[in-house]
């Protein structure tokens, strides 16, 4: 079992994905998953870059917060494993978000990570960062709300537009439909 701490310094950088690059030996001992992403082409018009570079630049994108750095470490992780080409040659990750979800499940257990809130909250944001809101039924949604809360719910859609914004630029006018939804959300939470 390594320390985190050398981790925790990291993700909390101005620029993490520099020190990430920097420390690849440590985080892929650490994460052997993530060192599985780097180089994996993901077949897929939405995603220009390979997994790793993709997780790197939504990790640079959220802010300095270590819930919201560690779920975008993670978010994609699962991709790897559940990727699926299509007759046409386009990449699928059905799932990923659980299998993503799974391996920070691991990650926890072998290096003792208590499972307090923080670790919940990063969870549920690995598992929901990929759900499509505008799809899901009233109850649905409401569920959803109920699970994760305020304080998540912001952070989701900090998470879901990092994401977007390190995805290929012709889909990034979706930033303004998940405007839409955090305030529809946030009306329902305030209710």
């Amino acid at each position: 079992m390594q320390s985190l701490d050398k981790l925790n310094i990291i993700l909390l950088d101005e620029k993490p994905s520099e020190l990430i690059k920097e420390n690849e030996n440590y985080m892929f001992d650490l994460i052997p998953e993530l060192e599985r992403c780097k180089g994996f082409n993901q077949h897929n018009p939405w995603h220009p870059y390979d997994i790793y570079e993709h997780t790197l630049r939504v990790v640079d994108g959220v802010e300095d917060d270590y819930i919201l750095r560690m779920s975008a470490l993670f978010h994609d992780t699962g991709k790897v494993e559940t990727f699926h080409l299509d007759k046409d040659g386009v990449g699928h990750f059905y799932n990923h978000w659980a299998i993503s979800k799974t391996i920070f499940d691991k990650f926890c257990k072998k290096n003792n990570i208590i499972k307090d809130e923080i670790y919940h909250s990063i969870s549920r944001l690995i598992f929901y960062h990929d759900i499509n809101i505008d799809k899901l039924t009233e109850k649905e949604l409401a569920s959803l709300v109920h699970l994760l809360g305020y304080d998540d719910v912001i952070r989701l859609f900090k998470i879901k537009r990092a994401d977007l914004l390190a995805q290929a630029e012709q889909y990034h006018y979706l930033l303004e439909d998940y405007d839409r939804q955090e305030e529809m959300i946030l009306k329902k939470i305030s209710k």
